[in-house]
């Protein structure tokens, strides 16, 4: 079984690279791409675009080394790829991650910064784990049980992590000294980092920092190194200034979205949108007055009008709420999503098109405001955190820049 994985890991890894930064990828254009993926959608990622935010939420920081979290596939866009990107950045420490096969894709694909394993590991990966270097995170004395009985000949790297209040993952923090005192005993281990994660109103996440302090003070009183120290996600980064500790721990800024639209530090800092998803058209027919699209008859025609189709739908992560307002760039110009289905999406064109078989939409992008993440939230009332859906089976393509 351990072997099968294996080889999906290596078999993915290789793809991604494939798809990744080499300077021959980077100079394809867009004929290239629609002639390539003409029937299904597909993600474009900005490199230069994601330094550019690792470099302002260090700003943010105040020069804080950053945490990288890339959990869930890097919030849908391609974990590997994004880490590639990342690995270039002066103001990148690492990566955090929670899924065991991520950790080995991304060595895989050849990262060299370090990696924070945030989740749990099956114990058939336990060895290569250590040998790429992962750092393994007690979130436990289940996960601590597991280290323990790890059999290699070098030091397995970990980390401490906290439950300061959370409540879903990690060690109670009334339990983490004498934790501790266990690891700080066995010579197979070593403490690399210690982090907590805080929840988002301010009152609750200053106890938070205050608990996470004292067990830090009290670990050093007893010379129990505890590594490097971080608590913030992108919300207390923001919000809580004593939050950043030794180092920040970002996901959604890293994608060029703030986790609230009402946060003042958007014109201060500006991020850019560092990926587009894609689809070509590959259905357009006039429909007549009265016509209806989709299961449910969502859509009905007021006057004869163009319809385009569009091979993306809620099965792959794109929004179903698309059809209550959002607009999609055809051309140079932005049309209305009229319906959403498993499958597809439908666009509206008027009575009139030059709109052609095999043209390619761009439905989120930085080239509107209305197609970014916050634009499209704002268009259908909803949230900005829109390719945390998207699937894994999206092609992804990477690019110097946009």
């Amino acid at each position: 079984m351990a072997q099968n994985r294996r080889h999906f890991i290596q078999r993915t890894a290789a793809g991604l690279a494939l798809l990744s930064a080499s300077p021959m990828t980077f100079s394809r254009n867009l004929a290239e791409q629609s002639a390539t993926y003409q029937s299904k959608p597909w993600i474009e990622l900005s490199k230069e675009a994601y330094l550019h935010n690792a470099a302002q939420i260090g700003k943010m920081a105040n020069g804080k080394p950053i945490v990288a979290v890339l959990k869930n596939n890097a919030y849908g866009v391609g974990e590997v790829p994004v880490a590639q990107f990342l690995d270039e950045s002066p103001h990148v420490f690492g990566i955090a991650v929670v899924k065991d096969e991520a950790a080995l894709a991304m060595r895989e694909g050849g990262v060299k910064k370090p990696i924070l394993l945030m989740g749990d590991f099956d114990d058939s990966f336990a060895d290569e784990l250590v040998n790429h270097n992962v750092t393994l995170s007690v979130h436990s004395r289940n996960a601590l049980s597991k280290m323990n009985g790890i059999s290699i000949d070098q030091k397995v790297k970990i980390a401490l992590y906290l439950d300061t209040g959370l409540g879903r993952m990690g060690i109670p923090y009334q339990e983490t000294f004498n934790i501790a005192q266990e690891i700080d005993k066995n010579p197979n281990l070593s403490i690399e980092q210690t982090f907590s994660t805080l929840t988002s109103p301010q009152d609750f996440a200053r106890e938070q920092i205050s608990r996470f302090e004292d067990i830090m003070d009290k670990l050093d009183q007893a010379g129990i190194a505890s590594g490097l120290k971080h608590l913030a996600p992108s919300y207390s980064l923001l919000d809580l200034q004593n939050s950043h500790q030794q180092a920040v721990r970002p996901g959604i800024l890293l994608h060029g979205s703030f986790p609230s639209s009402k946060m003042q530090m958007a014109e201060q800092y500006p991020l850019q949108v560092p990926y587009r998803l894609k689809a070509p058209v590959i259905r357009l027919e006039k429909l007549k007055a009265g016509d209806t699209i989709g299961f449910s008859r969502f859509y009905k025609v007021g006057q004869d009008e163009w319809i385009a189709t569009l091979p993306v739908g809620w099965a792959d992560g794109y929004d179903s709420g698309a059809e209550n307002g959002a607009l999609v760039l055809l051309g140079d110009q932005l049309f209305p999503v009229v319906n959403v289905n498993a499958s597809h999406a439908n666009i509206a064109l008027g009575a009139s098109t030059s709109i052609k078989i095999g043209d390619v939409a761009t439905l989120i992008g930085p080239e509107r405001p209305e197609i970014t993440p916050e634009g499209f939230g704002k268009l259908i009332n909803g949230h900005n955190y829109l390719q945390i859906n998207y699937k894994e089976s999206i092609p992804k393509h990477s690019y110097a820049s946009f």
